[in-house]
């Protein structure tokens, strides 16, 4: 089996050995992780059996009719099945739509106008109370009267128990919708969640977490989650927002951020050759596409951008999850989830808890009421309790 991490030249930055010390640490938080209730967010959840029949079926229907499925949902979604759907899907990203529970002025009118005129089902992933979500109830139920129930979607298998992640119930339906085959990128997670079970340094979640918390010990606070593939951006956008989510909590934490190489070597890429000595990189990597001169260049892009960052101070890391099949990224999303999952609890970090967000959230509701509005409608502490960031 191919190597899926690879630290390049670490212990130019990392002089001393570091995994001993932390074994005991990570144990804790492996058996912390198989213990407790992020194991619904697994490949298991609503991902085999009856339940995902039910789940493929629903989106073949949604297919079928021609309708479009609007999902307004928190943060944990979008980025992640559009980054999938981007790589594996039929090349129609319109048969789904996503809204924040606050969407920008314009989204938020064009959905309402497809409430109103189209034909569209409606799914609130993870909160129910956000205002985007109650603003479309209210104009199916103006278009449908009594009937506007059947064009929201509930119930679905394994429904407010594993969040609104890209392996809860309501990920793999819009992943379906938009033409991913949802049990091969299943297989491909569930094959690694295996590959990971491991509670030594032969597990690479347990070296890829131990390294990322050791760099930021040492003062590379910064991990630029990088590709010289824009195809594969979105999907790195969210894994930084996963990470971020589970880990930026207590002052210590790495901030995750996405870089397309192929769009800002020359701009961020020469700050980070030679700016502030902050970042660490962990650099994906997908095998060739078929096309070989492009496939050989990007190789020789990817080789020559790590041997130079290496030299001018920025520690590489390297995650090779196979080719653009789904197999391999449902693989690379169940790795990425799952050292998220150990790096944040071996920070000591509550994964359920969201507590920045809370506050921001009733700083709202309290602007809200000042001025008039409901801010009811926006309750801080309603947020269902779904692992932060895990999902």
């Amino acid at each position: 089996m191919a190597e899926l991490f690879e630290m390049h030249e670490i212990r130019r930055f990392l002089p001393l050995p570091y995994e001993e010390a932390m074994a005991p640490r990570l144990k804790r938080a492996q058996e912390r992780l198989q213990g407790s209730a992020l194991r619904r967010s697994g490949p298991g959840a609503p991902g085999t059996g009856p339940a995902l029949l039910r789940i493929c079926g629903l989106a073949g229907s949604i297919r079928a009719q021609g309708r479009t499925l609007v999902v307004v949902e928190d943060g944990g979604l979008s980025s992640g099945v559009q980054g999938l759907a981007g790589l594996l899907g039929d090349g129609d990203p319109g048969r789904v739509r996503f809204l924040g529970g606050l969407p920008p002025p314009g989204e938020l009118r064009e959905a309402l106008e497809l409430a109103a005129h189209g034909e569209i089902l409606l799914l609130a992933a993870g909160r129910r109370d956000a205002p985007a979500a109650a603003l479309l109830r209210g104009a199916l139920e103006e278009r449908y009267g009594g009937e506007a129930e059947r064009h929201v979607l509930g119930g679905l298998p394994g429904d407010g128990e594993e969040g609104a992640g890209l392996f809860s119930a309501a990920g793999l339906l819009a992943l379906a919708v938009l033409g991913v085959d949802v049990t091969a990128l299943l297989a491909g997670a569930a094959a690694m969640e295996e590959r990971c079970g491991t509670a030594s340094f032969e597990n690479p979640a347990w070296r890829y977490a131990a390294v990322r918390r050791q760099l930021c010990r040492s003062g590379f606070t910064v991990e630029l989650l990088c590709c010289w593939d824009a195809a594969l951006c979105a999907l790195l956008e969210w894994a930084a927002g996963r990470f971020a989510a589970a880990e930026g909590k207590g002052g210590r934490a790495l901030f995750p951020v996405a870089v397309d190489y192929s769009r800002a070597f020359c701009t961020l890429g020469q700050y980070i050759q030679e700016g502030p000595r902050l970042f660490v990189e962990t650099a994906v990597r997908l095998e060739g596409d078929g096309d070989e001169p492009l496939s050989r260049l990007r190789e020789a892009a990817e080789e020559g951008t790590m041997l130079s960052h290496t030299d001018h101070g920025v520690p590489n890391l390297i995650l090779r999850p196979g080719g653009r099949t789904a197999e391999a990224l449902g693989g690379l999303v169940a790795f990425l989830q799952r050292v998220c999952g150990l790096s944040a609890c071996m920070g000591d970090a509550d994964l359920f808890a969201c507590p920045g967000v809370e506050d921001c959230e009733a700083r709202i509701a309290g602007q809200l009421a000042l001025s008039g509005g409901e801010g009811g409608r926006w309750r801080a502490g309603s947020r269902e309790r779904v692992p932060a960031g895990i999902l």
